[in-house]
């Protein structure tokens, strides 16, 4: 006698929880810039810039010191933002999930809360990252980039005054060339000051640091494993996932980008309810979110 399955699909254990969730990338630039909190639609960067002449100290020298000091402002506007989704715990009874949900019938609590809750705040991370370079009020069929102009299109407008270096498409072959580029077309000004960075996007980074293992600079290490010291000088390059895919280098102080907000963290905050009326579970995000650079003649960008 033989065992006879024919008629038996093969089996599958469905039943491995928690679900694992897609890899997302992290979020760095808002932690690396200037945070500027308490903003409902804008605030105003108070800017001041002292220009001092040298005088002649000797007996009957002039009074009129010839120096002035210069106050300006640029505006740092936020876009509300939210996330809103509604979820029918009922769709789950059929299912192998039914095995995760609560005993009874209310069907009023969201299954896999705390797991969601972590992948959507993550995600909202992911998109702020790339909003903060890449956004573009112009964009308005672009759901994530469409809500405020992100540190590329500030650098870009007419006028702004950033040092814009262009160039052919980044390579193995000629990135270093690049980098030592921007570095060398950093204003001198800004040169020694301890926050000024080179910034790229993890793409970008990995060709670089390729080039650098090809030029046999293996005592250059990658520090944490994104960012690095240009060798033969002390400033940092940071790698981050809002300049992917952007084929651009950005140079300048990192106390020089600003983000703003209203509350600290708001956007790490979701919340679910149970809505009896609809009888779905709403999950919700809200939110606000700028950018602005306060002097943009100190950055340099390649393009």
């Amino acid at each position: 006698m033989a065992y006879n399955v024919s008629l038996l699909t093969d089996y599958t254990n469905e039943q491995n929880f928690p679900i694992l969730k897609a890899s997302i990338l992290g979020s760095k630039t808002a932690s690396l810039f200037t945070l500027q909190t308490g903003i409902k639609s804008s605030a105003a960067l108070n800017l001041m810039d002292v220009d001092v002449v040298l005088q002649n100290d000797a007996v009957g020298s002039a009074v009129a010191g010839g120096g002035e000091v210069k106050f300006s402002q640029r505006q740092l506007a936020v876009a509300p933002i939210a996330v809103r989704e509604f979820f029918d715990p009922k769709m789950l009874n059929s299912k192998y999930l039914q095995s995760q949900m609560k005993a009874g019938s209310a069907d009023n609590e969201l299954a896999f809360e705390a797991e969601i809750m972590d992948a959507v705040t993550f995600k909202v991370a992911a998109k702020m990252e790339k909003a903060l370079w890449a956004g573009d009020v112009a964009l308005t069929a672009n759901s994530d980039l469409k809500h405020f102009n992100g540190y590329l299109k500030l650098i870009d407008a007419v006028g702004s005054g950033a040092i814009a270096i262009t160039g052919a498409t980044m390579t193995v072959a000629n990135i270093s060339t690049i980098v030592d580029t921007v570095y060398a077309t950093i204003p001198v000004e800004i040169l020694d000051a301890e926050d000024t960075a080179i910034f790229m996007g993890r793409d970008a980074f990995r060709m670089y640091t390729t080039a650098l293992k090809n030029a046999n600079l293996f005592h250059y290490g990658v520090d944490a494993g994104d960012e690095i010291v240009v060798p033969g000088t002390a400033i940092k390059i940071y790698a981050l996932n809002g300049l992917n895919g952007s084929n651009r280098i950005v140079a300048g102080r990192k106390s020089n980008f600003f983000v703003g907000c209203d509350l600290e963290g708001e956007e790490d905050s979701a919340s679910a309810v149970y809505i009896d009326a609809i009888e779905k579970v709403k999950l919700k995000i809200a939110f606000k979110y700028g950018a602005q650079i306060a002097f943009p003649k100190e950055v340099v960008t390649y393009k």
